[in-house]
């Protein structure tokens, strides 16, 4: 219930034409939300990375935080209640 997914990118062909199905009655049921983004040009990926590397931008400022992957079950569990902000990178 109350779940999201965050489609970055463009999905390969479906099995049935070249359209994703999305099943909308289970989408309100459920009161989920659906997110996409088309992302980036690769054409673009060598100007990004150049701002990285000479500090223009900060991708480190989105992570939250790291956690092991024995502590990924509990951090799933309380995923119903507040969360923390930024992405969490789960390691081994």
């Amino acid at each position: 219930m109350r779940g999201r997914h965050l489609q970055l990118g463009l999905m390969p062909p479906a099995v049935v034409g070249d359209r994703a199905s999305v099943p909308m009655h289970t989408v309100v049921a459920r009161e989920l939300q659906v997110l996409g983004s088309h992302g980036m040009a690769a054409a673009d990926y060598p100007r990004m990375l150049a701002d990285v590397v000479a500090g223009r931008l900060a991708p480190e400022r989105f992570l939250g935080r790291t956690i092991t992957l024995a502590e990924a079950p509990a951090a799933l569990a309380a995923m119903s209640g507040p969360t923390t902000p930024g992405v969490t990178i789960v390691r081994p």
